[in-house]
């Protein structure tokens, strides 16, 4: 049903609008070569969907977001057996210098016609990513759609903190019932938002949530019929 009362259309990032091209474990694996190590990529896939979740990202900031992702790299590739001693700071930061670049990163093909349709509309971003974010926007020619970006190494905390959706409605001077949010998370997305009051969507791209309490869509072309 729509909602005339929608003035914002606020976006998750990575999950919802864009995704790593190849995979992560290739692009480890490519940077690892450079050391000498021949990492097997679906090993260090395997790996890091074990230590990406084996504790939740912090609320922090952009310091605290960086001291996280260096343990998911080293549990990574420890999962993995990969061994890489005195190495692995520098390649740890080479990784990160490495997920700023265009070509790590595709962009779903349903984003830019949504976001072209939404003239009109304010469009705000909320993501858990630190000072590398805006770097990735730029170039993937993506910025250009935002008005407000709200994210960790700019709010000083991250998903799900409400002061990260709270900080894109106070600089877009909307409601939380005048907004609409899409993420690819229930607990990190979803939830957070309708406990704000804030319009809520699940991208559900593979189908997998079964929870038909759950408002879901599975491409954003569909978020038109709650605007």
């Amino acid at each position: 049903m729509k909602d005339s009362r929608i003035k914002a259309v606020l976006f998750d990032l990575v999950g919802t609008l864009i995704y790593v091209k190849d995979s992560v474990g290739t692009v480890y694996s490519e940077v690892a070569r450079g050391f000498g190590f021949n990492a097997d990529p679906e090993k260090l896939n395997k790996s890091f969907q074990i230590a990406f979740h084996l504790e939740a990202q912090p609320t922090g900031g952009e310091e605290e977001e960086k001291k996280w992702w260096h343990r998911v790299v080293l549990e990574t590739f420890k999962r993995a057996n990969y061994d890489l001693n005195d190495k692995f700071d520098l390649l740890f930061d080479l990784i990160f210098k490495e997920f700023t670049k265009k070509n790590t990163w595709a962009i779903y093909s349903d984003v830019i016609p949504t976001l072209e349709k939404l003239f009109g509309f304010q469009i705000g971003l909320i993501s858990n990513f630190d000072s590398r974010l805006e770097i990735i926007l730029k170039e993937l020619d993506l910025i250009k759609y935002f008005q407000v970006l709200s994210y960790s190494g700019k709010v000083g905390y991250s998903k799900p903190h409400p002061a990260m959706f709270q900080y894109a409605l106070s600089e877009l001077n909307v409601l939380a019932e005048e907004s609409l949010y899409i993420g690819d998370s229930l607990n990190v997305d979803y939830y957070p938002a309708c406990d704000l009051n804030i319009n809520s969507l699940l991208i559900d791209r593979d189908g997998f949530n079964t929870d038909k309490t759950v408002k879901s869509i599975s491409n954003l072309n569909e978020i038109f019929e709650f605007l």
